[in-house]
C-alpha cells in the first residue's frame, strides 16, 4: 500500500519547498526534503519537528534527507 503524501506535501508547499518520495513501504516512508525553490529555506520546520509532524499526519514512520544538513 502507497502512502499518501498530500497532507505533508501540501504543509511544505506553505514555505516554498516540496518532497519526494525515497521509498514506502506502507509502514515507513522516506523522503526527501526540496528546498531549491524555497524563499525561505530555513522557514521550513527542522528536520526533527518536520518528521514527527509527518509521521502524526501519515500515520506511519518518516524518514527525511534534509539538504539542510549536508
Amino acid at each position: 500500500m502507497t502512502v499518501d503524501i498530500s497532507p505533508v506535501r501540501d504543509l511544505i508547499q506553505l514555505d516554498g519547498g516540496d518532497i519526494e518520495v525515497l521509498s514506502d513501504d506502507g509502514s515507513s516512508v522516506h523522503l526527501r526534503l526540496i528546498l531549491e525553490d524555497a524563499e525561505c529555506a530555513e522557514c521550513v520546520m527542522p528536520k526533527g519537528v518536520l518528521e514527527e509532524v509527518s509521521s502524526k499526519l501519515l500515520g506511519v514512520t518518516v524518514q527525511i534527507d534534509d539538504p539542510r544538513e549536508s
